[in-house]
């Protein structure tokens, strides 16, 4: 039966989930200058001006204050709590964006005089309310609250303004509202899935990491004759440090060639057989005395020259069995 996740795993995926809400937040906030500059240039000379630069400065002080959220997000100690506090604070933030996107259909609307203009303006919505989807797929909160302000004064204007006309526009931007939940339950399901399976291996990985930190039983991973990982244990004792143990040859670490030669061959032999190997050789320690260890390892995957030891200290066990022998 398949493990469930804990409750610390669901949050650190959480927490995750909502840094990378704030991760998109700078190129949603490039793009959305992008588009203030576009509209302030197409509507220059066709709406009131006033009106255009009340709007500018409340757009760019929205995103003037998205920009510090985000600041003082990067330099918060996150936890699950204040995370989600943190994120209904960007849904905040999203909601006043789209609010102003919105009043492109209000005060902001071109006058019958200037089709082009007005084609524009219903563009830039749809575009807007696109890229929202996308930046903002991770938190269904502050999708909500960004497409609900862009996208109603357009539907609203259409119906007031079109009468019995404006059944196809209104089915149109229904399919594009049905087109970008869509779109965001999709990438919402995807990419939370995904940090939740990354966060349950990070979660595995840190577990078999201090498993194999805190083994009383010398660990290491040789691939080629060589060692490539190892856990402290094993480096008390052959008295090295981990980091000279490390891509050290093996048969630095036997009593002679010979009983390498033998240890290789008798692990080629069981992993040929498809069996773990296990066996008593002989090791040198750093200051040149030696000691009888047992060694059992298995490959670790097929196709694969890497194979993981179990390392343990029988020189006392052997000196004992020898004694026995003798009396015998």
């Amino acid at each position: 039966m398949k493990a469930m996740p804990s409750r610390e795993t669901s949050d650190d995926a959480d927490i995750r989930r909502v840094e990378m809400l704030f991760d998109s937040l700078p190129s949603s906030i490039v793009v959305a200058l992008i588009s203030v500059f576009l509209c302030f240039l197409v509507l220059f000379d066709t709406v009131d001006l006033a009106i255009l630069k009340a709007w500018t400065a409340f757009m760019l002080s929205v995103l003037a204050v998205r920009v510090w959220i985000w600041h003082m997000f990067g330099n918060l100690d996150r936890q699950a709590e204040n995370v989600r506090r943190w994120e209904w604070l960007f849904a905040a933030g999203a909601l006043l964006t789209g609010i102003g996107w919105g009043a492109l259909f209000g005060p902001l609307y071109a006058p019958p005089a200037h089709p082009d203009a007005q084609m524009f303006v219903a563009l830039m919505v749809v575009i807007t309310a696109f890229t929202g989807t996308v930046f903002l797929a991770l938190s269904h909160i502050t999708f909500w609250l960004f497409i609900t302000p862009t996208l109603l004064p357009a539907i609203a204007h259409y119906t007031s303004s079109l009468g019995r006309d404006a059944q196809w526009p209104v089915i149109a931007a229904a399919c594009c509202i049905a087109v970008f939940i869509i779109v965001q339950r999709r990438l919402y399901q995807s990419t939370t899935a995904n940090l939740k399976r990354s966060t349950e291996a990070e979660s595995l990985l840190a577990e078999q990491q201090a498993i194999f930190d805190s083994s009383p039983m010398g660990i290491a991973v040789i691939d080629h004759k060589q060692v490539v990982k190892c856990n402290a244990r094993l480096g008390e004792m052959l008295g090295r440090r981990i980091q000279d143990l490390t891509s050290s040859h093996l048969y630095n670490h036997f009593v002679s060639t010979a009983e390498a030669d033998q240890f290789l061959a008798d692990s080629k032999d069981a992993f040929d057989r498809g069996q773990p190997a296990q066996g008593m050789y002989r090791l040198r320690r750093a200051d040149g005395t030696q000691f009888w260890a047992e060694l059992s390892g298995r490959k670790m995957q097929e196709g694969i020259t890497r194979s993981v030891w179990m390392i343990s200290d029988v020189t006392l066990r052997v000196a004992n069995e020898r004694r026995a022998h003798k009396r015998d």
